[in-house]
């Protein structure tokens, strides 16, 4: 398609249009999408905005996807429709399809829309075609056989009664590798099996080229009369690839989601790990030598001594709260508020714990304006926060740098001189899969620098446009 796929999209919820948008801008798509909300103005579009292609919530305030369908076919607006909602029957889904919807796509499943759109168009295409091919054939003998020898797409005719091929277009020559004489020697069984088509008929199917290859094909059939012999015409679609990419996709989808709930996993199992460790080892240890000192204290008759106790158990327990107030911060999401993003990363550098034997550095000064959607901000806060946590762990460094960067893109830069590794081969690091998985979630990209004895440097770059600025 030369020009921007023009997206009706029928939805009450801003979030939920936006999440839309991720899905399509990361499958590639090349889209002009226009949102609305109730009948009038989804009625307005149909004519003003002339969509290629609808989207639709099932249930909105006085008005629902199966209402959106019959005013979309009552205006005479061919566009496909499909249904994209949080939650529906099967038995209502069906009826939406029978009534004329492309598909449904339940919210949760989102990662198939693409995939759901393309079948859609491609659908309305092969549909388009053939009204253009049953206009032409009804308008005259000669523009039907120019239409049908001059097609690119492999196209066929067959007699009904014998089964026999009696014309064939040199694109089917082509593509399946007979000579004409070869072609209009077979019989319909040598090129599919148990498929009877009818009026204007569609289905997939297996086909056999001449050298043995099996394709499959979307098989388009419509019944006429030709030289008063009723026969079929075949127009045949090969789908071969497209449903091998459709498969790829498909499994990298589910590597991928495997991916995120193993690294989720491992990331609460890392978690949960830290706060024992953190428990037993620091804050209980505080709270033992305190209970100590208290025991002590009660059978202590030297008020001098006991001060002295009080005045321990006093700074024990205000260590332990200070303590378990670092552990609270890294653990709950914080509410940045009205704190912009640079200044919310120097409060995390200020407030870090004792055992961070580095000093840190923020450069912020590439930092012009504000991110908008705090969920963008939130990710960037947490990656620092992560890569910090990783840095005082691993890394043995002694001085850390943090850049900020903000043009159409916010740039995030993390530079430490420790020990480094060699990124090929840290294949278990949960942290920076961590980061990663945050960083792709917004379309971005990350890149990790380091080689032993040489430091690391980690860079996230997350788009902003429209959702971001």
């Amino acid at each position: 398609m030369d020009h921007p796929l023009k997206i009706l999209h029928l939805e009450d919820l801003s979030a939920d249009a936006e999440i839309v948008d991720r899905i399509l801008r990361k499958a590639k798509f090349n889209f002009e999408k226009k949102v609305v909300v109730d009948k009038p103005d989804f009625i307005r579009a149909l004519h003003e905005f002339q969509p290629d292609i609808i989207l639709s919530d099932h249930s909105l305030p006085a008005f629902n996807s199966l209402e959106a369908l019959r005013i979309t076919r009552a205006e005479g607006i061919a566009a496909p429709l499909i249904l994209v909602t949080a939650t529906v029957s099967e038995e209502y889904a069906v009826s939406v399809i029978k009534e004329g919807a492309s598909d449904y796509i339940l919210k949760d499943r989102l990662e198939r829309l693409p995939n759901a759109m393309l079948n859609a168009l491609d659908k309305r295409q092969m549909e388009i075609a053939r009204q253009v091919a049953d206009e032409a054939l009804r308008s005259s003998e000669q523009k039907y056989k120019l239409l049908f020898q001059a097609n690119p797409m492999p196209m066929w005719m067959f007699s009904l009664e014998t089964q026999h091929i009696i014309d064939v277009n040199e694109a089917a020559i082509a593509h399946y590798g007979y000579s004409k004489e070869e072609f209009l020697s077979l019989k319909t069984s040598a090129l599919w099996n148990d498929w009877n088509p009818g009026l204007y008929r569609s289905g997939i199917g297996k086909h056999k080229k001449k050298d043995g290859t099996i394709i499959d094909v979307e098989v388009i059939a419509h019944d006429l009369v030709h030289d008063d012999e009723k026969v079929i015409l075949i127009l045949a679609i090969d789908i071969t690839e497209k449903l091998r990419a459709q498969a790829s996709l498909a499994r990298q989808s589910e590597n991928q989601r495997k991916l995120i709930t193993q690294t989720s996993i491992q990331a609460q199992e890392k978690e949960r790990e830290e706060i024992g460790k953190e428990l037993h080892d620091n804050i209980n240890q505080i709270l033992a030598a305190t209970k100590m000192y208290l025991d002590i204290g009660i059978n202590e008759s030297n008020e001098e001594e006991v001060s002295q106790i009080l005045l321990k158990s006093h700074q024990n327990l205000t260590k332990a709260m200070e303590e378990i107030r670092q552990l609270s911060q890294s653990l709950v999401a914080p509410s940045l508020g009205d704190l912009s993003l640079d200044q919310a990363i120097a409060g995390l550098v200020d407030g870090l714990p004792n055992t961070a034997a580095f000093r840190v550095s923020v450069d912020a000064s590439g930092y012009k304006g504000e991110v908008t959607d705090e969920g963008i901000k939130l990710t960037l806060y947490r990656i620092v926060q992560v890569q910090l946590s990783n840095i005082i762990k691993h890394a043995k460094a002694s001085h850390v740098t943090i850049h900020l960067r903000k043009t159409d893109n916010v740039e995030l830069t993390i530079v430490d001189d420790g020990v480094g590794f060699l990124p090929g081969k840290k294949t278990s690091g949960i942290g920076l899969r961590n980061i990663r998985n945050r960083v792709d979630f917004y379309n971005g990209n990350m890149t990790i620098i380091s080689e032993p004895g040489k430091g690391c440097t980690v860079i996230a770059k997350i788009p902003l446009g429209i959702i971001g600025g």
